[in-house]
Formats: C-alpha cells, sequence, structure tokens
C-alpha cells in the first residue's frame, strides 16, 4: 500500500469527515437568533461528512486498501443516520400572518448526540485501520 494513499485518506478523514462531525455538533449547540441559518450550517456540515465519505470510497475503489470497504460501509450509514437525525432538528414553525413561516432552532435530544457520537466511533475506526496500515507502507 503506497503511503501516499494513506495520506489522501487520512486528509479526506481530517478535513471532511471529522471537520463536519464536529461543524455538526458546534452548529447544533450554538445560540442562533433564527433556525434558518443554523439549518443552513448544519447542512453545510453533513455535506462536508458526505463528501468526504464519497472521497474516501473513491480512494478505496482506486487503491483498495486492505479492509477498508466494510468500514465505509459502516461509516456512510452512520452518516446517514446523523444527517435524518439532525435534520429532524429543525421543523416549520408558522408564526401567524404578520411573521408567516420559519424554521425552529436545533434542540437536540440525547438520542441526537447518540446518532452523531456513533458516527464519530465509525470515523474513528476507519482512523484505526488507516494508522494501522502506517507501518507497512511503502514510500
Amino acid at each position: 500500500m503506497p503511503c501516499g494513499v494513506l495520506g489522501q485518506l487520512r486528509d479526506s478523514l481530517e478535513n471532511g469527515v471529522a471537520a463536519g462531525i464536529d461543524g455538526v455538533r458546534t452548529v447544533i449547540t450554538s445560540p442562533y437568533i433564527a433556525g434558518g441559518p443554523q439549518k443552513r450550517d448544519a447542512e453545510a456540515n453533513l455535506a462536508l461528512v458526505s463528501h468526504g465519505v464519497h472521497v474516501l470510497q473513491d480512494f478505496n475503489r482506486a487503491a483498495n486498501v486492505p479492509g477498508l470497504a466494510p468500514l465505509l460501509v459502516n461509516l456512510d450509514q452512520s452518516n446517514q443516520d446523523m444527517t435524518q437525525a439532525v435534520e429532524a432538528l429543525f421543523q416549520p414553525t408558522w408564526g401567524g400572518f404578520e411573521y408567516g413561516s420559519t424554521i425552529s432552532l436545533a434542540w437536540p435530544q440525547p438520542a441526537t448526540w447518540t446518532v452523531i457520537d456513533y458516527a464519530d466511533q465509525k470515523k474513528n475506526d476507519v482512523y484505526a485501520l488507516v494508522n494501522s496500515l502506517d507501518t507497512t507502507c511503502t514510500p
């Protein structure tokens, strides 16, 4: 396994998946005045995670990293679950005729954190595999 591939995998994990998960945590716990901007920022971070997962899948198709495929299936599924859980935090609200329809602010529940923590765990599983292959990679 070329060390460059492992570096690319690690880069996608750090700059896509990990950054997006951390961003989701920050956004849904940050004080926003309105739900619309909070939802937009949450969705941007969810998209970052999704993009990171897809980049990892592309690298694996090209390099066929031993043991990575099942971990990516788990990571992709946990990302989809996280996306659904975070999207469910935002509900349309009716402010009356003067204010119209808006989006509620996120109120994360314990189940929300469970799903996010699970996605984080699946990301760490991929990190563990990539780190374990460092000793056997070729320049």
